[in-house]
């Protein structure tokens, strides 16, 4: 495994919306209604961007905002309602949410971050389309996300030896492919004299070790916790059981009357879906990504689904698994060739830069040269006309709060 610098590539859907709703709501406003709101936004938006730069500038050199646009999978699959369960919450004023999300990107695009929006195309596709090319040239990545679907990136290239990986930060939780930490904790210089070191401190040997040693730190003092993966048996499963959240729907869903009379709808459970990776990996061996779109092994994979599962007949389960397939696989394959020609046309416009990490490691230099840095444009503390007590029942102060042993508070 070749160690060295990282580009840092970040869903900006995730980080918007992560930062968002922590925001104390305004009471009887919407959110973000006035500017007292959208600075407090843009003050959110770069505080916590500010700090895990900060924390990886040793071991990054490179920092790509992937941002959404309409996607192709609403207008090619119209009959899939494709994310048709997401309603938009009218207690946000979201005119002012993207107009704040707007000027940040072009704030951080004029301090070298790599800003990527490519019509037709989700942030997804974008992460996709930068870890695969990066990966392809011996590049390392870190994607940073809360999307667990994006966990399919997780990624070792042995051609190139180069790797991508899957980071929330809010639960400090990095996912890498299997083998990653016993590779980190090997050194390649351990064994050489106080001499040799000497003269070797600009070997690519003690660099990589350098790097290791501060990737370690970052991983210590932040109490990151490492859970390696297989990626493809991960994204078997989830194509089998589809995603609720995006409104797609298992390969096999069935209804079922209760004792009480009330109708239950049903779908593959994980157990269920390793199950069938257990039956599938005994006829085929090891599975890898290339057998979604191998006939043979897709037939296998049906008549095993029936075998388990039943309740529908294989040619509707086939039907499903395909689309499924294109909905939620990040793959070559499954994007249409279009929008991976405008991403990667992009990509290669913008991979050789590097970003300066020096602007970017606080709020106030983020922010620096413009109006959201004055002191009247950024509100301080929470926002006019918001209520701490609110949920409060004042009629119960008077009363003396019950007493609780120190043990059964934490």
């Amino acid at each position: 495994m070749k160690l060295g610098k990282h580009t840092l590539i970040i869903d900006g859907n995730y980080f918007l919306h992560s930062r968002l709703f922590v925001l104390p709501r305004p009471k009887g406003k919407q959110l973000l209604q006035d500017e007292d709101g959208m600075s407090q936004l843009m003050r959110k938006l770069s505080i916590d961007f500010a700090s895990e730069v900060r924390k990886m500038t040793p071991f990054v050199d490179q920092i790509i905002v992937a941002v959404d646009s309409k996607s192709w999978r609403k207008d090619l699959f119209p009959a899939a309602e494709y994310k048709g369960t997401r309603v938009s919450d009218n207690s946000v004023n979201w005119a002012n949410v993207f107009a704040t999300y707007e000027a940040f990107q072009s704030i951080l695009e004029s301090k070298g971050v790599i800003i990527h929006k490519v019509p037709g195309a989700e942030a997804d596709d974008i992460l996709f389309g930068w870890s695969t090319q990066l990966n392809n040239e011996g590049k390392n990545c870190i994607v940073w996300t809360g999307d667990r679907d994006l966990i399919q990136l997780v990624n070792y290239n042995e051609a190139t030896d180069a790797y991508t990986l899957w980071y929330y930060n809010s639960k400090r939780n990095l996912l890498t492919f299997e083998g990653f930490e016993e590779i980190l904790q090997k050194s390649k210089v351990e064994n050489m004299s106080n001499d040799d070191l000497l003269f070797n401190m600009g070997s690519s040997d003690v660099m990589q070790d350098q790097l290791k040693s501060d990737f370690k730190e970052w991983i210590s003092k932040n109490g990151v916790t490492i859970q390696e993966i297989n990626c493809d048996d991960f994204i078997f499963s989830k194509i089998l059981q589809g995603d609720k959240s995006d409104n797609i729907q298992s390969v096999v869903t069935w209804t079922k009357r209760t004792s009480s009379g009330s109708i239950r709808n049903y779908s593959i459970t994980e157990k269920q879906a390793l199950q069938i990776l257990e039956k599938y990996t005994e006829i085929e061996g090891n599975f890898h990504i290339d057998h979604f779109f191998n006939k043979d092994c897709v037939n296998t994979l049906v008549d095993i689904v029936h075998e388990v599962v039943g309740k529908i007949e294989k040619e509707e389960i086939k039907v499903r698994f395909n689309q499924n397939l294109d909905l939620m696989l990040l793959h070559y394959n499954t994007i249409p060739e279009g929008i991976q020609k405008a991403i990667y046309k992009a990509v290669e416009s913008d991979i050789s830069k590097e970003t300066s990490l020096i602007e970017l490691s606080q709020m106030e230099k983020i922010l620096e040269g413009t109006d959201w840095n004055s002191k009247r444009s950024i509100a301080s503390g929470a926002p006019k006309g918001y209520d701490a007590f609110a949920t409060l029942n004042l009629s119960e102060l008077d009363k003396k709060p019950a007493t609780k042993k120190l043990n059964t508070l934490f």
